[in-house]
């Protein structure tokens, strides 16, 4: 199996031989289908299957594709005219395409054709363009060389008519389904149905020729608004298919002499056909390109909104980490603790599970200051705070500056060994950083830890263990410093 995005990154043999095959019955199918008996083309595709395989690959390997596609326009045309005669419109052909896709190229324009602004510079070098200057070459042709008998300026006109509606139908229909659709609509069993009746009202007016039903005139115009309708609903690839499928619908009927405008002459019968389609591609394809554009508008808009509300989280994210967080050691601060004490509390409360708070002190750190200077002491309690953080870390409890030189962690001991273990692993972690501190009797940097434990209740609260954690600390301060001391029962 052809995988879909190998097989239009690059047109490969297998394309090759398939838009060969594909123009080649395109051209069969104009001369069937959409040729008048009197000569007169209603709508030619070919130059659309063309432009279409140009645009889609930017120009690659175009040198090959004309080539192929020149070929099979001789051999296709040679039923229908003299050899000399088929090779030279055959280079009109190829001379409209590479003019129009020049012109494109040149305007800059998106070759996805799904914006405004895309689709007019594309009419302007397609249909308009490159178009007409294929007509006043193919009129000549066609007079000299053919012996036409019709007026220079009717010729031109009938060429370049046919040949622009034909790449303004058909070049956005095989855009359109050679590019995955960007978003998938969900279509309803009413969608279906509208599609099936507007199918069947088409199919009435193009064989109604010209009638009218109880006084009402059934005509092409009636539908326009269905054009409108399944473009809003269905979107660009539905919208050109309909309307190709009408134009060589509409052609058809003209070749059969159903004579769908009433009973006109041959060369105003083609030129309302042609006005109609004219119409129905503004109608059909230029609004399902608004509407397409307006919705990848709002997906584009929805998409920065919803960058830019990601961009906001993340920065309130930001703010509130930077409001918990002491700027000096990159622990949480005073204000974080305090929710978290409160949190915890709650929580051991319901629980009835014990709750443990230790105050710590970095000792004689007053004396460390004057001696080292603020610059150093802040370098400490970096440290400290550190290897504080690292080994509450492992033991799944929360450690924050409390202010100043003072730590607070709030520790899931179950009793009060646990805690006293705890911080005993505290205040060896900060005596192994081995910061010299010539003014401590320890002769390093040490810290002092005062713990309180209680299983909350009605009659005590936070701010009571903070209370004994506190005083267990002035305790380990006076009997020595470098140890922790564990508050009396609460």
């Amino acid at each position: 199996m052809i995988k879909r995005a190998t097989f239009w990154e690059r047109p490969g043999w297998l394309f090759c031989i398939l838009l060969f095959l594909l123009h080649f019955a395109s051209v069969k199918l104009t001369l069937f289908c959409a040729v008048t008996p009197e000569k007169v083309v209603v709508v030619w595709l070919p130059n659309a299957v063309l432009l279409a395989a140009l645009v889609r690959f930017n120009g690659q390997r175009a040198p090959l594709m004309a080539a192929l596609t020149f070929s099979s326009d001789i051999l296709a045309n040679l039923g229908t005219f003299p050899l000399h005669e088929a090779v030279l419109l055959s280079i009109i052909n190829l001379f409209e395409v590479m003019l129009s896709f020049l012109l494109m190229r040149r305007s800059g324009a998106t070759f996805r054709l799904q914006r405004t602004q895309d689709l007019l510079r594309f009419v302007v070098a397609g249909p308009i363009a490159g178009t007409l200057a294929a007509a006043l070459m193919a009129a000549v042709v066609m007079q000299q060389i053919g012996g036409d008998t019709t007026p220079y300026l009717t010729l031109a006109r009938l060429w370049w008519f046919g040949d622009a509606l034909g790449l303004l139908i058909y070049t956005p229909m095989l855009l359109a389904f050679t590019y995955p659709p960007r978003q998938r609509r969900r279509r309803t069993w009413l969608d279906d149905a509208g599609l099936a009746l507007t199918l069947l009202l088409a199919t009435a007016v193009l064989f109604a020729q010209g009638r009218t039903i109880d006084s009402f005139p059934v005509t092409p115009t009636l539908l326009l608004p269905a054009v409108a309708v399944i473009a809003f609903r269905f979107g660009i690839r539905m919208t050109t298919l309909f309307v190709a499928l009408i134009s060589l619908g509409m052609a058809m009927t003209m070749t059969a002499h159903f004579k769908p405008f009433g009973d006109v002459p041959v060369y105003l019968e083609t030129l309302h056909a042609q006005e109609f389609i004219l119409t129905l591609c503004i109608v059909g394809i230029g609004f399902a390109v608004m509407l397409n554009e307006l919705r990848m508008r709002e997906r584009e808009l929805e998409s920065r909104v919803q960058e830019r509300t990601q961009e906001l989280e993340q920065s309130n994210q930001l703010l509130a980490a930077m409001s918990a967080t002491d700027g000096l050691t990159g622990i949480a601060n005073r204000r974080r603790f305090d929710q978290m004490l409160n949190a915890e509390w709650s929580r051991a409360w319901r629980g009835r599970q014990p709750l443990t708070v230790a105050m710590l002190d970095v000792d004689l750190f007053k004396q460390y200051n004057d001696h080292y200077g603020h610059q150093a002491g802040d370098e400490v309690l970096r440290e400290v705070a550190q290897a504080l953080a690292a080994q509450v870390r492992r033991c799944g409890d929360f450690v924050a500056r409390y202010g100043g030189e003072e730590f607070a962690v709030i520790s899931q001991s179950t009793d009060a060994e646990h805690a006293r273990t705890t911080a005993g692993m505290m205040c060896a972690a900060v005596e192994a950083l081995r910061i010299p501190h010539a003014l401590s009797p320890h002769g390093v940097v040490t810290v002092s830890v005062g713990m309180a434990v209680t299983v909350p209740d009605a009659d005590s609260d936070a701010a009571g263990l903070l209370k004994h954690a506190d005083a267990a600390l002035y305790r380990a301060k006076q009997l020595g410093r470098n140890r922790a001391e564990l508050a009396d029962a609460l």
